[in-house]
């Protein structure tokens, strides 16, 4: 797409003018996104169901699922799809991307779920790029346990950096969440310390 400042009425007063912002795109997709495994679907899905019920009387919190989060206004290629991210303070609503100059929010917690192809990313250059710009927990999920040094790996920020927290008895509690990340050693959950329960998931099916 032409990204160039049209000067086609500058001599043709008739013509319709076009600033540079009205010509920038944001694309939901791009060529490069990775296709998903059913493995990594069913675990974004019951993590993206579950929330979106637990926050569900929230209406400033945003819970997100491979969207493409645009971080320079501007640059359409300057991007990440984190995939899942949770904005607390950005207006619930429907959104085909997300705009942080427009949001004014970065998402302060992020899930990977780490792949062959994704891992080392993940676990580099996502986590320095999500830890700058200001995610305060981080999780990445190795659903095929092969991957990562543990299948359940979190994080915290301290100082523009995302550090390494160990596990207790394969959970760890997230204090925006105000839920537990759990690795049942089958699958990965949401437990609610409150209830004493596990949160369910009605578009999957897990419960």
């Amino acid at each position: 797409m032409n990204t160039q400042t049209t000067t086609e009425g500058e001599n043709n007063p008739t013509a319709k003018t076009f600033s540079f912002r009205d010509e920038i795109h944001y694309p939901e997709s791009h060529d490069d996104d990775m296709g998903e495994s059913s493995i990594h679907y069913k675990i974004i899905s019951y993590f993206f169901s579950a929330l979106e019920m637990f926050f569900s009387t929230v209406d400033d919190v945003t819970i997100a699922a491979n969207m493409n989060l645009y971080y320079e206004k501007g640059n359409p290629r300057k991007y990440y799809a984190p995939d899942l991210m949770i904005s607390f303070g950005a207006e619930k609503r429907d959104r085909q991307v997300y705009k942080l100059w427009e949001e004014k929010v970065f998402p302060q917690v992020v899930f990977e779920v780490a792949s062959e192809r994704t891992w080392k990313n993940d676990i580099g250059e996502k986590s320095e790029f999500y830890g700058y710009f200001g995610t305060e927990e981080y999780y990445l999920i190795d659903a095929e346990r092969k991957y990562l040094p543990l299948p359940l790996m979190a994080y915290r920020r301290q100082e523009k950096r995302l550090k390494y927290i160990p596990l207790e008895e394969n959970r760890i509690f997230s204090s925006r969440l105000d839920l537990e990340i759990v690795d049942t050693g089958k699958s990965f959950r949401l437990f609610n310390p409150q209830t004493q329960e596990f949160l369910q998931a009605v578009l999957t099916g897990e419960e």
